[in-house]
C-alpha cells in the first residue's frame, strides 16, 4: 500500500505550524524592534480629551497611565475603590505631569453601574483604559471556592463589560476615540485551576473585537499578556520570563495603531509562538507543569506569610499617659 500521500500530509502540516510561527516571530520583530524607530502612536489628538481608567491604581494599569502622562496626555478620570490609591496616583500625576485628574470611588464587585454611567455621561472621552480586575490566591479547580470565582467573574468579565457600556456612548458622540482593553494569555485557551479567570477574560477578547468592528470611529485594542510583576502574581520582579509592569507599559503604548491583538511586549510574543508552533491539542498538557509550579509557589507563599502572622510576638498594648487640659489663660 502506497503511504506516500500520508508523508506529503504531515510534511505539509509541519510546514504549516512552522510558517505560522515564523510569521509571528516576524511581526513581533517589526512591531517591537522595528517600528519603534520609525514610528510613533500619534497620542496629540488625546491631549485636551479625557482619559478613562479603570483599575488605574496597581500594576499594570497604574503603569500604563504613567507612560500615557508621560507621552503627553494630561487629562484624566480615573475610577477605582480605593481612596488612598487613587489619591496617590492623582497626586503623582499631578505634581509629576502637571495633569488635570478626577478620581471616582466605586467598586466594580458592587457597584452601581448606573449612578456611575451618570457620572460618565458627558465627559469628553477620548481615550479609555480598562485594566481593572482581580486574581485568586491559589490555583483550584472550578467551585472549589465559589466566592474566589464569583468575584472574578463579577469583576473582570461583568464589571469590564459594563465599564464598556458606559463609555461607549458618550465616546461616539464626542468624534469617537481608542479603547485599550488589559486581557490576558489565558484568554486564548481554558487552563484548568484558572477556569474562571480564562472564562472572564475569553469574553473581554471576544467583546473587544465586537465592539471594534460594530464602531466606526472607536478603535479598541486588546492586551494578551503573560506574567507580569504585580501583586496579582506575587511577583515582585521582573525575570526570564516575567516583565516589570513599567517595561510592559512602555512596549504597549507603542503598539497603539500598530495591532489591534498583541501580548504587550516582546517577551511575550516570544513565549506566545508556542501556541503557533505546537497544537493545542498537545500544548494543553505541555505547559501544565508551570500552573502546578505557580500553585505550588502561591500555596507556599501563602503558607509562609500565614507562619509569619503566627510566630508574630503579641505586643501589649501601650498605656499613653491621658492628654494635658489646657484651659484659657485668666481662667479659674
Amino acid at each position: 500500500m502506497d503511504f506516500t500521500w500520508l508523508f506529503w500530509a504531515f510534511n505539509s502540516y509541519l510546514a504549516y505550524r512552522f510558517c505560522r510561527t515564523a510569521l509571528a516571530l516576524v511581526e513581533a520583530v517589526f512591531v517591537y524592534w522595528l517600528a519603534p524607530f520609525l514610528w510613533a502612536p500619534d497620542l496629540r489628538k488625546f491631549e485636551h480629551r479625557w482619559t478613562v481608567v479603570s483599575g488605574g491604581t496597581d500594576g499594570i494599569g497604574r503603569a500604563y497611565v504613567h507612560e500615557l502622562a508621560r507621552r503627553g496626555l494630561r487629562k484624566f478620570v480615573l475610577i477605582g475603590r480605593s481612596r488612598e490609591k487613587l489619591q496617590d496616583v492623582q497626586d503623582f500625576l499631578e505634581l509629576t505631569f502637571k495633569c488635570r485628574v478626577r478620581t471616582i470611588l466605586f467598586d466594580f464587585e458592587t457597584g452601581d453601574y448606573e449612578k456611575l454611567r451618570e457620572q460618565i455621561d458627558g465627559i469628553d472621552i477620548g481615550f479609555v483604559v480598562n485594566s481593572v480586575g482581580v486574581g485568586r490566591e491559589n490555583l483550584e479547580r472550578y467551585g472549589d471556592n465559589p466566592s474566589a470565582d464569583r468575584q472574578i467573574l463579577r469583576v473582570n468579565a461583568i464589571g469590564s463589560a459594563e465599564f464598556l457600556s458606559l463609555v461607549l456612548p458618550t465616546m461616539e458622540r464626542h468624534g469617537g476615540g481608542q479603547i485599550v482593553v488589559l486581557s490576558s494569555s489565558q484568554g486564548y485557551r481554558p487552563i484548568p485551576l484558572l477556569a474562571a479567570y480564562c472564562a472572564s477574560k475569553a469574553v473581554m477578547s471576544f467583546l473587544s473585537e465586537c465592539i471594534d468592528r460594530e464602531y466606526k470611529t472607536i478603535r479598541v485594542q486588546y492586551l494578551t499578556p503573560a506574567l507580569v510583576a504585580t501583586k496579582m502574581v506575587y511577583y515582585t520582579q521582573g525575570g526570564l520570563f516575567v516583565v516589570t509592569p513599567e517595561k510592559f507599559a512602555r512596549e504597549a503604548v507603542g503598539t497603539i495603531g500598530l495591532s489591534k491583538v498583541t501580548s504587550g511586549c516582546f517577551n511575550h510574543e516570544i513565549q506566545m509562538l508556542l501556541r503557533h508552533l505546537i497544537p493545542w491539542s498537545l500544548l494543553k498538557y505541555l505547559i501544565m507543569p508551570i500552573y502546578y509550579f505557580h500553585q505550588y509557589r502561591m500555596t507556599k507563599y501563602h503558607a509562609r506569610a500565614q507562619d509569619k502572622t503566627l510566630t508574630q510576638p503579641q505586643r501589649s498594648p501601650i498605656l499613653k499617659a491621658p492628654a494635658p487640659i489646657f484651659t484659657q489663660r485668666g481662667a479659674a
